[in-house]
């Protein structure tokens, strides 16, 4: 028998319900066997105490992102689906196809390195490495509401930060660390509004200190990007 999830969503964190009850759920998920019988969408209503339109746009994010299949008629409800590897980017959490444990490691170094980079491009980029970055910015900011669209225009943006830099070997590595976490990467479990406009805010920064070409104004936004992604 299932064991009974007996939780509330809590009031006033400043996440949407959807996102809340989608995060008991996938906890729930990970943690069971693969097809492991979760509910019916009914019990789940009950045990977690929402409306069944919150539940289904839960559901619809969950199986969106490989987490739980769904089964109609007799028997049938929320299971857990088989586990895909996710991998800890900074905020995010991506699911990736395979070889998690690179793509982790990649995501190390790369963090290791970026405050170089990033440096380098400020003091070498050129009037048109600072067009591509407002350009990349742009999109950035016309992501804010998506999940994986906005991780794919941040990456986007630090491939530019990367062509700005005169290092060509740095920012080779750099990129090839990136391109490794980007090409396996499926999905991104949903963030709050909140979090993705800090997200977007730290990513601002980063594009002013490097308009600057001040390494104290690098050092800053390099630390509020920083906090941004914790």
């Amino acid at each position: 028998m299932a064991r009974e999830m007996t939780v509330q969503v809590s009031a006033g964190s400043g996440r949407s319900r959807a996102v809340e009850v989608a995060d008991l759920i996938a906890q729930r998920s990970q943690k069971a066997d693969p097809n492991t019988h979760l509910g019916t969408k009914q019990s789940l209503c009950k045990e977690i105490g929402v409306a069944p339109g919150t539940l289904n746009e839960s559901l619809r994010m969950l199986e969106a992102q490989g987490l739980i299949t769904m089964r109609t008629g007799p028997g049938g409800g929320v299971f857990a689906a088989e586990p895909d590897p996710f991998v800890h980017i900074g905020q995010a959490m991506i699911r990736v196809r395979d070889d998690a444990r690179s793509v982790a490691q990649s995501a190390v170094v790369r963090n290791a390195l970026e405050p170089e980079v990033v440096l380098d491009a400020a003091l070498n980029r050129s009037e048109e490495d600072l067009a591509l970055l407002r350009e990349r910015m742009r999109v950035i900011e016309a992501r804010v509401d998506e999940d994986l669209g906005l991780a794919h225009a941040i990456w986007d943006f630090h491939r530019a930060v990367y062509a700005a830099a005169d290092n060509e070997v740095l920012a080779s590595i750099c990129r090839g660390l990136l391109d490794h976490i980007a090409g396996h990467a499926e999905a991104i479990l949903p963030k709050t509004p909140e979090q993705k406009r800090t997200r977007v805010e730290g990513h601002r920064a980063l594009l002013e200190a490097i308009e600057s070409g001040d390494p104290d104004a690098v050092a800053e936004a390099m630390e509020l990007h920083e906090e941004a992604h914790r």
